[in-house]
């Protein structure tokens, strides 16, 4: 009997409850849909099921699962979920426990593991009933320090805190709630609000890359409120983490003997210096014409190469660990392409004011345009409201707004010249309303993703291409995204992706859940190779091409993305240019960042071997500078939980 057919019985032959509610959930604080749960008692049982569905632009889905515990001490029993729980998330598994051991099946694979005293069974943040359960389970076990839990690999450790206790106002009263953080059933924190009496009040987690939340409906007005309490206790969190990891120079110091990789288009220099003082670079080239004053720190980078600092261009930087993960790989700027306001301003002015360590944060703030099928809560449905949009995120900082799919032609085209009035650029996906060339016309100045029809080698791509030339519109392709996502489910990702392996469990989970069932490696490779071939034509036609992930393999998948590039036809330098100048350029801040050269901040990275020769070798971070503070990569991966 499938999971639906047994879930619709017992909800017809089920004793009374003992306890269910209705959750509204949300993505980026825009209502989607519902969870509905309920905990019921059977005989020495109790057994919680849970319906959960959601649609997201257009895209339903469900989850249905049920967890058996026995009523004493909520001692699980027996677990099943199946469904999706984000649109390219798919679950399947099913727990049977006995003591000391559990038959646990993931899709087509079942192994019996060995478990300890205390276990307790949950994959992944969906539905949010089970991560209820998971707390009361640890309050009602001493609260330990790691709480095994499955599946895993073999074996997961989430951590639990209970972080305070908070009032809220929702339906004209105050109502008291008590805040956990969990970190490991996802990879990173979440923060979970339960009652006084252990049930279900809120969640804030990620899901697809961008924050989730589940309210429970009779306290939906405190969402706002909700989201702000845990953004600021993430970028707190943050802080506290980046406290311990010291870095290895800071202030005045020279780093000697690398290769340099200047980014300019310039020869490497062998044997170079570079000289960093009060977070700028005071000198760099040829270390036999540098002069490093008396009592400066010389680093000896003997056998290593030098580059500037990388950049990604599409990101949501929805959770906190992305700030020493960027670093780790290298990556000292960012462009977050859609978030909610709590959390991103929050991290922004706390990196920008060396608060918490991670990348400099450009902000570019999402607009669509309501509707069914819309993408957050910021929307404009006329040329006025598009104005009154721009003018918020100018006053709020943010370098350029992103647009997205529902908006009409006329708000388009109001909300370019109100952002080109103001000095700010605007990026995003082009309308479904709209074509390529009558958004750029519109006044696109980047488009997101490769949003090009035309077949590679065509007439039609050759006058596309000269189209965006001569607009100076830039392309940002997240080749990395698709290839991930994209992939035939048949093939590991660590071979395309040798990162992988060395990132937290639930990740890897995640991940390997994700791609095509449908496709076959042939067939997802020629998809790939068409966006290498369009991407090799833009850059040839003079097409600014910069690189970006849309996230994707935390850090590893910015230099995936310029290894992609090298495939395309990009020499190496030119694939790394995609990472630093071009988009410097792009961001108009070319002056300050994007090379390394006299005058400009000091944000460097450091490799083991030599990109040049070998493009993979962008992988090989070392050290990296980020406004002069130098760290070494392995403390900023290990520090969120990845293998260095």
């Amino acid at each position: 009997m499938n999971l639906i057919l047994a879930h619709l019985l017992w909800a017809a032959l089920s004793p009374e409850p003992v306890e269910q509610a209705t959750l509204r959930l949300y993505y980026l604080q825009l209502p989607l849909g519902y969870e509905r749960y309920t905990l019921s008692r059977d005989g020495d049982d109790l057994l919680l099921t849970s319906d959960f569905d959601f649609t997201d632009r257009g895209g339903r889905v469900q989850l249905q699962a049920s967890l058996r515990m026995e009523a004493a001490d909520l001692t699980p029993r027996r677990f099943e979920a199946k469904g999706k729980s984000y649109r390219f998330v798919n679950v399947d598994s099913e727990v049977t426990l006995e003591k000391g051991s559990a038959s646990v099946r993931v899709r087509s694979e079942t192994n019996r593991v060995s478990t300890p005293e205390r276990v307790f069974t949950v994959d992944g943040y969906a539905p949010f009933s089970v991560q209820m359960m998971l707390v009361r389970y640890w309050n009602a076990h001493g609260r330990p320090e790691v709480l095994a839990t499955i599946p895993g690999e073999p074996l997961n450790e989430v951590r639990i805190l209970h972080r305070g206790r908070d009032e809220v106002s929702a339906g004209g009263r105050v109502v008291g709630l008590d805040r956990y953080t969990l970190e490991g059933v996802v990879w990173g924190r979440e923060t979970l609000w339960l009652t006084g009496n252990g049930a279900f009040a809120a969640a804030v987690t990620r899901a697809g890359g961008l924050t989730f939340e589940g309210v429970r409906e009779d306290l939906a007005d405190a969402l706002p409120a909700l989201a702000a309490l845990a953004a600021k206790e993430a970028v707190s969190d943050l802080g506290r983490i980046s406290r311990v990891i010291e870095p290895r120079a800071s202030g005045s110091y020279a780093l000697v003997g690398a290769a340099l990789v200047d980014g300019t288009g310039s020869a490497v220099v062998p044997d170079a210096a570079v000289l960093v003082q009060d977070g700028r670079i005071e000198a760099a080239g040829p270390r036999a014409e540098i002069s490093i004053p008396v009592g400066i720190p010389a680093i000896d980078l003997r056998g290593k190469t030098i580059l500037p600092g990388l950049w990604d261009m599409h990101t949501h930087v929805t959770q906190i660990e992305w700030g020493p993960v960027y670093l780790a790989a290298g990556v000292t700027t960012v462009r977050d392409m859609g978030n909610e306001s709590e959390l991103i301003l929050a991290l922004r002015d706390a990196l920008a004011g060396g608060e918490a360590l991670g990348p400099r944060l450009l902000l570019a703030g999402l607009v669509d345009g309501g509707g069914p099928n819309a993408f957050g809560t910021v929307a404009a449905t006329t040329p006025e409201e598009g104005g009154a949009v721009v003018r918020r995120y100018h006053d709020q900082g943010f370098h350029q707004v992103k647009l997205y799919n529902q908006l009409a032609p006329d708000v388009v085209a109001a909300i370019a010249g109100e952002a080109h009035r103001l000095g700010m650029t605007v990026t995003g996906h082009v309308p479904t309303s709209m074509t390529l060339k009558e958004a750029v016309e519109a006044g696109m100045d980047h488009i997101a993703h490769l949003a090009i029809r035309d077949e590679p080698g065509s007439l039609e791509l050759r006058r596309t291409t000269e189209f965006l030339r001569e607009n100076g519109t830039v392309i940002d392709p997240t080749l990395s995204w698709g290839e991930l996502l994209g992939r035939s489910t048949t093939t590991p990702i660590a071979s395309f992706q040798p990162g992988f392996p060395r990132i937290p469990a639930p990740l890897r989970r995640l991940f390997d859940s994700a791609g095509n069932a449908d496709i076959d490696p042939v067939a997802a490779r020629e998809r790939l190779d068409r966006g290498l071939r369009i991407v090799g034509e833009l850059h040839r036609g003079g097409v600014p091409i910069v690189a970006g992930t849309d996230e994707g393999i935390p850090g590893h998948s910015l230099h995936r993305e310029i290894e992609l590039y090298v495939e395309a036809g990009l020499t190496p330098l030119e694939a790394i240019q995609a990472a630093t100048i071009v988009p410097a350029r792009a961001m108009r801040l070319q002056n300050e960042l994007g090379t390394v050269e006299v005058g400009k901040r000091a944000d460097l990275v450091v490799l083991d071997a030599n990109p040049l020769e070998r493009i993979s070798n962008i992988r090989s971070v070392r050290f990296v500078v980020t406004g002069g503070r130098m760290y070494d990569a392995a403390d900023l991966w290990r520090s969120v939980r990845f293998i260095p």
